[in-house]
């Protein structure tokens, strides 16, 4: 029997050999790792002989076996398999860790959301994993009923979590260049959610004033296909160009004539440029005589954002009056 145990030991500890690939990738990554030292690399070099390691203890312990010091054989092969069970608790306390992280503030969510407003935790709990941290996700025909039965509480607002039009257009997942929608099953449930509010009279809290939500209003509400392309090239230009951080956008000769050429989904180029956050397309297009379109420049949000624009580029100001005379 005593036999067998050392066999099964060893067995167990020769569980952490199968992990030794992956083991030996982190180890040259860590030890090619942009900064590091030569104290640093180290415990990296030494875990790299582990399976020399780990062939030393399984002959010294059958040596040790043989001499009949079998309290020595146990503890030279008990090393391998305490470092896989070390791993294995470590994984456990990962994943415990992750699941009280992914429930605390959620649970915490729910216990102020719901007893005030029961429907905007009904939208809220539809968000699933497009919030962060991620959670489950409640069925969106559970929140339709909610606000079918619920009119009265379209507009109740929580603090801090916002009003139940806000939190429906923050759990969609939206891609704001070229205005369509990522994972577009989902979404589209998710979508349903946004038009139920608004049919019964949600709107954002007077707080609630971001150009980007307004847009992903804008675009939870489009029906059709998104024509920008054919309605403004430069529009189109603006919102799905890829930026390094070097990119500067230009405007071209024939550019200049389509600088307030409004889009059915993503309005005039100098709104467009707002939405996605695009200063240098914002200077080019004002200074070519650009605009925001009379229905946008009414919009809270369009010009509470072209007004910090202002703030942060006065001469940009002087430009946009000029062109507005």
């Amino acid at each position: 029997m005593t036999r067998n145990g050392l066999i099964l030991l060893q067995a167990l500890g020769g569980l952490t050999i199968l992990a030794y690939p992956f083991i030996l990738l982190a180890n040259i990554m860590s030890i090619a790792a942009p900064g590091q030292t030569r104290v640093g690399v180290v415990p990296f070099v030494l875990l790299c002989f582990y399976p020399i390691v780990w062939i030393a203890l399984y002959f010294i312990s059958w040596r040790a076996m043989a001499r009949g010091a079998t309290g020595l054989a146990f503890g030279l092969s008990s090393v391998p398999a305490l470092s896989l069970l070390g791993v294995f608790g470590l994984y456990i306390y990962g994943w415990v860790g992750y699941a009280h992280f992914i429930g605390g503030p959620n649970s915490d969510a729910r216990r102020k959301i719901e007893p005030i407003n029961p429907l905007l935790w009904a939208i809220w709990s539809t968000g699933g994993d497009t919030r962060f941290p991620p959670g489950p996700a409640a069925p969106v025909a559970q929140a339709l009923l909610a606000i079918d039965a619920n009119p009265g509480q379209v507009n109740l607002a929580v603090p801090p979590y916002g009003s139940p039009l806000k939190v429906a257009v923050d759990n969609l997942a939206l891609d704001f260049g070229k205005g369509t929608v990522l994972h577009p099953a989902r979404q589209q449930e998710l979508t349903q959610v946004v038009r139920s509010l608004v049919a019964h009279g949600a709107h954002f809290a007077a707080d609630e004033i971001s150009l980007r939500d307004q847009w992903k209003l804008r675009l939870a509400l489009h029906d059709g296909p998104i024509t920008t392309i054919d309605e403004n090239p430069l529009v189109w230009r603006i919102v799905t160009r890829q930026r390094d951080g070097s990119n500067i956008f230009a405007l071209r000769e024939d550019e200049i004539p389509l600088a307030n050429r409004s889009t059915t989904l993503h309005g005039t180029p100098l709104y467009a440029a707002l939405v996605v956050d695009a200063p240098d397309a914002v200077s080019e297009v004002i200074k070519a005589g650009g605009h925001l379109s009379t229905e946008e420049a009414r919009d809270p949000a369009a010009a509470a954002t072209l007004e910090q624009v202002f703030a942060h580029d006065p001469g940009l100001r002087q430009d946009y009056t000029k062109t507005r005379q």
